[in-house]
């Protein structure tokens, strides 16, 4: 498991590294620091930036606080749900808004189609030992809530908004804050079908051997 792991974050890495030189090659000065601002502004960015986190603690570090953190069952739902809305979004949405080539086409299919196959593929392969707790789902939900708020707040002041559903200035902020709102209830129902294919997978998981005393 620790070699498919291990293989699985250099892929993402692998992603987001190409995606931030593409970015920013060539550029320098002020150009540079918002381009920088830019790439960490995206939500695909963020998603495939904690997949990569998740998977490279369990190898490289399963017994540290993070490496715990990591193999928590709430966050491994929670980061599957991140993930799998990115791929989501991206196909259902945003994927008919632009022709990538070369390079870019490579980021691109390992940003929203590779990395998100990886890791929902290790959530059903090797799920979290313990069952993720229902009382605890909405907690998944702060980190898109308050990357909702950020892109409003960034946007306000620099104009640039990470994708056309949140432009403010194109849609206004009533319009905007409805699919905010809408885009949080998916959140929230992906949540609940992970968590309850995880409380499945649990049931489902043979016994752990005991071990025989002498």
């Amino acid at each position: 498991m620790k070699t498919w792991r291990a293989c699985a974050a250099l892929i993402v890495w692998g992603g987001v590294i190409l995606q931030l030189w593409l970015m920013i090659h060539g550029k320098a000065g002020p150009e540079l620091g918002q381009a920088v601002v830019r790439f960490f502004s995206f939500f695909t960015i963020l998603s495939n930036l904690a997949v990569a986190v998740l998977l490279g603690a369990s190898v490289l570090a399963p017994a540290t606080p993070l490496g715990r953190w990591a193999a928590r069952a709430g966050t491994r739902v929670a980061v599957s749900v991140y993930i799998a809305v990115t791929a989501a979004i991206y196909h259902t949405l945003l994927a008919g808004l632009w022709n990538p080539q070369g390079a870019q086409l490579v980021a691109d299919t390992l940003l929203h189609s590779v990395t998100p196959a990886l890791y929902l593929l290790d959530f059903l392969i090797a799920p979290p030992r313990e069952a993720a707790r229902w009382s605890t789902a909405w907690k998944a939900l702060v980190f898109p809530a308050l990357y909702g708020a950020w892109s409003l707040l960034h946007g306000a002041f620099s104009g640039f908004y990470p994708y056309p559903f949140l432009d403010v200035a194109k849609h206004g902020y009533g319009a905007v804050l409805v699919t905010m709102l809408a885009m949080g209830a998916g959140f929230y129902v992906v949540t609940l079908a992970l968590t309850g294919l995880q409380h499945l997978q649990s049931r489902l998981a043979p016994p752990a051997r005991r071990p025989i005393s002498a």
